[in-house]
């Protein structure tokens, strides 16, 4: 246990380390692109009542769209790092387990989950479409913020699912009455002989073994593992009024909600 923790620690510390070059490396591209949008913009203001210097303004704008992509590219490299971290650090609270979680620690680490989920951003050998307004994106795929599972997804271990189990272990493993029967649980495995899902519930008591079900994969919602951009990707987003499940605060069951709020920049997500 002890050298697979170290393991994940130094692994972890390259990768944050790798990060920051990242964020270095896109700040100092950022600067650098702006240069030469100034640049741009001056010499379109420049010959606006003058004779233009189609060469110059045609190597401009090339050069600015080279560093954008540039930017791009180095941002989705950041991107990916951050998921890549997450995953570590995933690995490693898989590791100690949630039996060892205070029920407020617990608390903290889903909710902390919860907010650095990566956000989504298409690529380029990704399928763009078009939207009423005729602008170009790419489509958010399953499990990306409001968009469900597909029916060929399948949820794999260490993934977090709303769990349907029977209503008298809702009420003895996760500290509230639901109607409903969902929980919070985490995936072991699948069984595709039998479309079954053998899940652990997050929520278990101190120092005790997690109580585990075997459920149909009906009984199994697997939760988003991407944001959604608002201004990109409006589809991804639940729109208000719509019937959600959201978590009891402090527990892990889950209850019916209403959208009554929704996002509309990517700092808001």
């Amino acid at each position: 246990m002890m050298s697979s923790l170290t393991t994940g620690q130094v692994q972890l510390n390259e990768q944050t380390k790798e990060l920051l070059t990242l964020c270095k490396t896109v700040m100092a591209e950022s600067a650098e692109g702006n240069r030469t949008l100034s640049n741009l913009d001056a010499l379109r203001r420049k010959q606006r009542n003058a004779k233009v210097n189609k060469s110059q303004l045609k190597s401009l704008y090339a050069q600015a769209i080279s560093e954008a992509e540039h930017q791009k590219s180095t941002l989705l490299s950041a991107l990916e790092k951050v998921a890549h971290i997450r995953q570590i650090e995933h690995d490693l609270r898989a590791s100690i387990g949630p039996k060892n979680f205070r029920r407020g620690v617990l608390m903290s680490v889903l909710q902390e989950n919860a907010r650095s989920i990566p956000l989504w951003v298409g690529k380029p050998d990704e399928k763009l479409v078009f939207n009423i307004f005729r602008v170009a994106f790419f489509r958010a795929p399953s499990l990306c913020g409001a968009v469900p599972a597909s029916t060929t997804t399948i949820a794999q271990p260490l993934d977090h699912v709303a769990a349907l189990v029977p209503e008298p272990d809702v009420a003895a493993t996760a500290a509230c009455n639901l109607s409903e029967g969902c929980i919070l649980a985490e995936v072991v495995s699948y069984d595709p002989d039998k479309r079954t899902y053998q899940v652990e519930d997050v929520d278990a008591d101190e120092g005790k073994v997690p109580k585990q079900y075997t459920l149909a994969r009906s009984k199994v919602i697997p939760l988003p593992k991407w944001k959604a951009n608002p201004v990109t990707n409006p589809e991804a987003i639940f729109p208000k009024g719509s019937t959600v499940f959201a978590l009891y605060p402090q527990t892990t069951c889950f209850y019916k909600a209403i959208v009554d709020e929704v996002p509309v920049h990517v700092s808001s997500v």
